[in-house]
Parts: structure tokens; C-alpha cells; sequence
């Protein structure tokens, strides 16, 4: 095992642990955090390049992760607290290469659309209640933040690694391809003829469209929708969270057989 001590924060080797923010060093690599999310990076085919880790980590590395083929790199528990975000990741990080986004002949089974999404905790949250209700692919248009940004990652517990995501460069024209392949387009509105989605009977090809949180669903993607749906609520409540309406649907779409 080939592993280093730091002793200064501002050692070169873990400058892409530093900052919070994503990666400034290579678009192709991302910092990933927590104990949870590399109990599941461990499992699959993507590479770590290099590990930062308080030494009390390494019997849980040693324990999960069968081939270490990557420098780790250890530092006290004072050391890493100087480093924001501790208690979120737990003193283990690792940097390891983003995943691609896929063609789209690869898209597959139910799928949920995020349109123009850009808060990194709905998208990561939306991203774990997929794994948590079987959609294995999501479709994010260009105003959409990227799933594998370091934020999401962490919200979403490394369940984004268990996801095919397709990145669209023009929305409106995949999502008609999509109907012509049979696909049904429903959205998620607040509108007077939405559906109650307690009525809704769900097509076995569905893709769930969940709008931005504050102004929702583009009006020319609410156009070519087969349907849209609402979820009743107190009149008291204008609205809710994009990530809770994503949950409550995808709930609903699990009965489809």
C-alpha cells in the first residue's frame, strides 16, 4: 500500500481536497466523499486515482475495497478539520474519474426528466430516489446541474453510480424522439387541468418530467407533454420541493408491472 502523511494543508498532492468545490484541476475527475459513498465506489469499475484519509480509515479501506491499486494519502484528525465540510465527509475522500453521460439509444425502462434543475441537493436527492424506486436512467437538459458534481454526488450517497444518465443539448427535440418511441411525457404542474396524479394510471414507457424549483416546467416542454399531473395538497401550499414531488411519483410509478 503506498500511502504518504500530510502534514500541511496546503500540500500539492491533496489540492483537489481542498476546495468544496468541483474539481478545478480536470473535467474528467471528481471528488467523491463519506463512508457510505465509497462503500459503494469500492464495488464498482471506476477508477481512483488517489485517497485522502484520516488514519482511522484504513481498516474500513482495507475491509471494502479489494485491490488497492491508488496512493492514499493520511493526515490527523486536526489537520483534516481545517478542511470545510468535515463532518460531511467524514475524513475520507477520494478522487477518481467522472462517469460518461450515455448515448441516448441507450436510454432505457421508465425515466425521469430534470429540466433546468439547478440545485446540486434536489438533483442529488432526486438522483437517490430513482435507485430507490428502479429508475436506472435520468435525462438532464444543459440548464440542469451535472449529477456528478461533488454536492450531488454526496446527496444522492453514491446511488448516481447505479444510474445511466443522458445529458440533452436540445430537450425538446429528444423528448419528441422519445414519443415516437413510444414513450409517454408527463409532466409534473400545479395547473388547473392537471390530472390528480391519486387518478392516474401510469404507461408501461413514462418519462417523468420534474421542472426547475422556481419556475417549473419550460411552456413549450408542458406543450408536447401526453399529460400533466398534480399532486393534491393543502390550498395552503402553493407547491412543493422538486425533490419530494420526484419521490411521491416515482412511488406511485413503482405499482406499473
Amino acid at each position: 500500500m503506498n500511502k504518504k502523511i500530510i502534514t500541511d494543508i496546503n500540500d500539492e498532492d491533496i489540492a483537489e481536497f481542498v476546495s468544496l468545490k468541483q474539481s478545478v484541476h480536470s473535467k474528467e475527475n471528481v471528488v467523491v466523499e463519506s463512508k457510505n459513498v465509497l462503500k459503494k465506489l469500492f464495488k464498482m469499475d471506476i477508477k481512483i486515482h488517489k485517497l485522502f484519509t484520516t488514519t482511522e480509515n484504513i481498516a474500513f479501506i482495507k475491509e471494502h475495497c479489494q485491490t488497492i491499486d491508488f496512493p492514499i494519502y493520511t493526515a490527523s484528525n486536526e489537520l483534516m478539520e481545517q478542511i470545510v465540510g468535515h463532518k460531511i465527509h467524514q475524513g475520507i475522500m477520494a478522487l477518481i474519474d467522472k462517469p460518461s453521460f450515455i448515448e441516448f439509444d441507450a436510454i432505457s425502462g421508465n425515466i425521469v426528466v430534470l429540466n433546468g434543475l439547478t440545485s446540486p441537493e434536489n438533483v442529488g436527492s432526486i438522483v437517490r430516489s430513482c435507485a430507490a424506486f428502479s429508475i436506472s436512467t435520468i435525462l438532464i437538459d444543459e440548464k440542469t446541474c451535472s449529477p456528478y458534481l461533488r454536492r450531488c454526488i454526496r446527496v444522492s450517497t453514491g446511488n448516481v453510480f447505479n444510474l445511466k444518465v443522458y445529458k440533452s443539448n436540445s430537450l425538446r427535440s429528444d423528448l419528441i424522439t422519445l414519443q415516437q418511441n413510444g414513450y409517454a411525457l408527463i409532466s409534473t404542474a400545479n395547473e388547473q387541468n392537471a390530472v390528480s396524479l391519486e387518478k392516474f394510471s401510469f404507461p408501461k414507457k413514462s418519462a417523468i418530467i420534474i421542472g426547475s424549483e422556481g419556475h417549473g416546467i419550460e411552456e413549450e416542454i408542458l406543450k408536447i407533454s401526453n399529460s400533466i399531473l398534480k399532486i393534491d395538497i393543502n390550498e395552503e401550499v402553493t407547491s412543493l420541493n422538486a425533490s419530494i414531488v420526484a419521490a411521491i411519483i416515482l412511488y406511485k410509478i413503482k405499482e406499473i408491472k
